[in-house]
């Protein structure tokens, strides 16, 4: 089953497909053509041979009716030999379905993995090499505009998550385009950004979502606001129990103290403050 790594980049595509040209034009360099619309095309590349072949997605930009551009778009987070035989397939198939210019275009997790991506795949007929197209973090374009943010929520996402750690108005900008998209996408954003940064990164993340020292009034924030409080809370109170067993004298045991930290419910952990200071040993904490 693929992983939430190879998985939410690519419904960040989904969700805003205009961002392929995005990355085209600032990450590598390619002017798209003029077109009026960019959508989603089946990601399902198949010809008459019995076998199917299934890209991780596909994009097309269109200028009125016409197809001006076609964009395989993958996934790679490791290495795999097979995509030596796939993405010409992929790329020849939507060149042929479609019967417009097609690129292939991969998004890799490191630019180490990028390099890998990058290598030409010699085909064997003379000429015909094909020079996979690949954005790592480093080519990721950097967004710390706000108006870009919401103009572009899903490429802030990106932002952050490839240059958050290094650069923190990039992480500035992902909070104004959360404040602008559905609330069903924000968290699940939100929490993507996150596992990719560093422990200083998250912090500044954490920070920003204080009300008090960001202006906004969206359900999301109240929400997150209101979890990062209580957790604060029930951690502090788990936290005063170990120590108290601790001043006592007590080696408390570690399925002790993994029961203590692992309750989210602040209301028994407020009850067993003053019970640490009585217990005769930490197991009768919990009786």
């Amino acid at each position: 089953m693929p992983s939430r790594e190879h998985e939410i980049p690519l419904r960040i595509i989904q969700n805003l497909p205009e961002m392929v040209p995005v990355l085209l034009q600032e990450s590598l360099g390619i002017d798209p053509p003029p077109h009026t619309e960019t959508v989603l095309t089946s990601s399902v590349l198949t010809n008459c041979d019995p076998k199917e072949w299934n890209s991780d997605g596909a994009v097309v930009l269109r200028n009125g009716t016409e197809h001006v551009l076609a964009v395989v778009v993958e996934r790679q987070h490791r290495a795999d030999s097979r995509k030596k035989s796939s993405w010409p397939a992929y790329l020849v198939t939507l060149y042929a379905r479609l019967g417009c210019p097609a690129i292939l275009l991969v998004l890799c997790p490191t630019d180490g993995m990028a390099c890998t991506c990058a290598e030409a795949i010699h085909i064997g007929h003379p000429g015909f090499v094909l020079s996979p197209l690949v954005i790592g973090p480093s080519a990721t374009p950097v967004v710390v505009d706000a108006r870009r943010a919401r103009e572009f929520p899903e490429l802030a996402v990106l932002s952050a998550r490839a240059h958050g750690d290094a650069n923190p108005a990039t992480l500035d900008a992902l909070m104004e385009a959360l404040d602008s998209i559905d609330p069903d996408r924000r968290a699940f954003y939100y929490d993507y950004v996150m596992a990719g940064l560093g422990e200083a990164a998250q912090k500044h993340m954490e920070d920003l979502m204080a009300v008090d020292t960001w202006e906004w009034q969206s359900d999301f924030a109240r929400k997150y606001v209101g979890i990062g409080r209580e957790e604060g809370r029930t951690q502090e109170a788990a936290r005063n129990v170990i120590v108290i067993l601790q001043e006592r004298g007590f080696t408390v045991p570690d399925q002790v103290r993994e029961r203590i930290e692992s309750c989210t419910d602040l209301e028994t952990l407020e009850k067993w403050v003053p019970k640490a200071v009585a217990v005769d040993r930490p197991e009768d904490l919990f009786d």
